[in-house]
């Protein structure tokens, strides 16, 4: 069975987006540079078993600019390279792109949570989440995803969408491993409870 896995940056409070008021896709105001870039050589390890992407609308609509005119770095190449899939729920987009690289496909109307659960049991490798935090939420209470990889930014901030609001029920999970990072961040790695 595939894996979904979540990659994401948070604040010590929990803050995973920028300040709604103003660029919310922009989580990059209070974290740390240097983490950024250890962070992601860590994102980069997942692509040795991850070979899809799975966004939210909001999130597909921020990264299909950016990471298309990244080129020669291991991580733009595995990002730019990996078949992506996009939720948007009840309201598809018209025609996705990612710049030169094969489209991604979206995942659309009111079965979602079916629809994610047909790929988790079909063939490839892992599906690697990062950012879209209310793709996390949904998925979170639909307990499909099976490991959280949380790089803990040594900041607390006052504005931006926190990873776990509007959990149906309280969630429980099991400790895998924390890495320290030579900025004083953390990558904390979680599996839920249940599995």
């Amino acid at each position: 069975m595939r894996k979904i896995i979540l990659f994401i940056h948070s604040s010590i409070n929990g803050v995973v987006t920028g300040d709604p008021s103003e660029d919310k896709t922009n989580w990059t105001v209070w974290r740390n540079n240097a983490g950024i870039e250890e962070g992601s050589r860590y994102l980069l390890n997942i692509f040795k078993t991850a070979d899809t992407i799975l966004l939210g609308r909001g999130t597909y609509e921020d990264l299909s600019r950016k990471w298309p005119n990244t080129r020669g770095s291991s991580l733009g190449d595995q990002i730019n390279n990996a078949h992506k899939l996009v939720v948007t729920s009840v309201r598809p987009l018209d025609q996705l792109k990612w710049g030169e690289f094969e489209a991604p496909k979206q995942l659309t109307g009111n079965n979602i949570e079916e629809q994610i659960k047909d790929l988790k049991n079909g063939d490839g490798g892992d599906i690697v989440i990062f950012g879209s935090p209310t793709l996390v939420r949904s998925l979170a209470n639909a307990n499909l995803i099976d490991e959280y990889q949380i790089v803990m930014h040594p900041v607390v901030v006052n504005a931006g969408e926190h990873l776990f609001d509007n959990l149906h029920e309280q969630k429980e999970f099991h400790l895998v491993d924390v890495k320290p990072l030579q900025v004083g961040s953390l990558l904390v790695t979680y599996r839920p409870a249940t599995a």
